[in-house]
C-alpha cells in the first residue's frame, strides 16, 4: 500500500509539472517525482528482498526437518534432491510455485531401478545399459535414422542449443514410477558452450553419479523389468 501510494504521488507531480509554465516550477517538480519514483524503486525492491529472505528462511527449516547428508536445490526453491545415506534414503521435494507445499518422494535405496541424464529429450547417460528407459533411447534412434539429410543437417545447427536438461529416475513405485529432476527447464535456452550448460551439467553428472551408486549397491538383488517381456 505505501509503495502504491508513493507511485500514485510521483504520476501526480510528474503531471503537474507538464502542466506549469514556469520553469522553475517545472524544474521543482520534476526533480519532486524524480525521488518520489526511486524513493518508490527502492521500497519494491526492499520488499522484494524480504520476501525472498522468508522463502529463503522457510526452505531451510523444512529441509533441516528432514534427515539428509547430500542435498541439491534449484535457484527458484521448486525443486530439491536430498541424499540420506544414513537411513538409505532418496528423496525428490517439488512444487509449482513457492506458495505451494511440495510434494515429498521418500524412496528407499533398494527402490530405485534406473537413472538417464536427458538433454532435450535425448539419453545421454544410461544406467543400467539396459534398463526401462533404453527403450525409450532406441525408439528414437529408429526415428532419426528415418530423416533425410536436410533434418539431419537442420538438428546439428540446433544441437548449438538446449532447452532442457534433466535427470530422470525410475523407481518401484507403480503409482510414480518416473521421477524427474530439470537443471535446465523448456522456458530456458542455453548455447551448449555457455558457462550456465556447463555449471548445469557438471551438477547433473555429478548427481547421476552418486544414483549410479545407489542402483549398484542393490543391483544385484534385482531383476530388471525388461526381462520380464
Amino acid at each position: 500500500m505505501k509503495i502504491l501510494f508513493i507511485f500514485l504521488l510521483f504520476i501526480v507531480y510528474f503531471a503537474l509539472s507538464l502542466s506549469l509554465e514556469s520553469t522553475k516550477a517545472i524544474g521543482f517538480y520534476l526533480l519532486i517525482s524524480l525521488g518520489l519514483f526511486f524513493w518508490g524503486v527502492l521500497e519494491w525492491q526492499r520488499l522484494i528482498n524480504g520476501r525472498n529472505s522468508e522463502n529463503r528462511r522457510r526452505f531451510e527449516e523444512l529441509l533441516a526437518e528432514i534427515p539428509h547428508t547430500e542435498s541439491l536445490s534449484s535457484d527458484n526453491l521448486l525443486n530439491v534432491m536430498l541424499i540420506d545415506d544414513v537411513n538409505s534414503i532418496f528423496y525428490l521435494l517439488q512444487r509449482d510455485s513457492l506458495a505451494q507445499d511440495f510434494n515429498i518422494a521418500a524412496i528407499p535405496f533398494s527402490q530405485v531401478l534406473e537413472v538417464a541424464i536427458m538433454e532435450d529429450e535425448r539419453v545421454l547417460n544410461l544406467y543400467p545399459k539396459d534398463g526401462i528407459l533404453e527403450s525409450k533411447l532406441e525408439s528414437e534412434e529408429e526415428i532419426e535414422d528415418d530423416e533425410d539429410s536436410d533434418d539431419e543437417e537442420e538438428a546439428e545447427a540446433e544441437d548449438e542449443f538446449i532447452e532442457a536438461l534433466s535427470l530422470k529416475i525410475v523407481v518401484d513405485d507403480l503409482a510414480n514410477p518416473i521421477l524427474e529432476y530439470p537443471f535446465i527447464q523448456n522456458e530456458q535456452v542455453l548455447v551448449l558452450d555457455s558457462e550456465e550448460y556447463s555449471e548445469a551439467i557438471l551438477s547433473c553428472n555429478e548427481w547421476y553419479q552418486k544414483i549410479c551408486i545407489i542402483i549398484k549397491r542393490y543391483e544385484h538383488g534385482k531383476v530388471l523389468v525388461r526381462q520380464w517381456h
